[in-house]
C-alpha cells in the first residue's frame, strides 16, 4: 500500500512539474494570457490586452494579427501561437 501511494506521489509531482516552471516563467515574464484575462471568462478581449501592454498602438496592431478568426478576442490557442511566434524572432 505505501509503495502505490509513494508511487503515486512520484508520478503526480512529475505530472505537474511543467505546470509549475510554466506558471512560473509566466510571472517572470509579467504575465501571461490568465493576468490578461482580468474577467476571467478565457478569451482575452482587445480591451484586456490593450490594457496589459506598455504600448496602446502596438498593442492594438498586435492583437489584430493574432486575433485569426477576428472574433474581437483572443483564444488561449491563438495567445500561444503568438508567442511562440515571437519567440522564434
Amino acid at each position: 500500500m505505501n509503495k502505490r501511494f509513494l508511487s503515486t506521489a512520484v508520478l503526480a509531482a512529475f505530472v505537474s512539474l511543467p505546470l509549475l516552471v510554466n506558471a512560473a516563467e509566466e510571472k517572470k515574464k509579467g504575465g501571461g494570457f490568465g493576468a490578461m484575462d482580468t474577467d476571467k471568462d478565457g478569451k482575452v478581449s482587445k480591451k484586456e490586452f490593450v490594457a496589459a501592454q506598455k504600448d496602446a498602438a502596438k498593442a492594438e496592431k498586435r492583437f489584430a494579427d493574432l486575433d485569426k478568426n477576428n472574433d474581437g478576442f483572443l483564444s488561449q490557442e491563438e495567445f500561444a501561437a503568438g508567442q511562440k511566434k515571437k519567440e522564434k524572432k
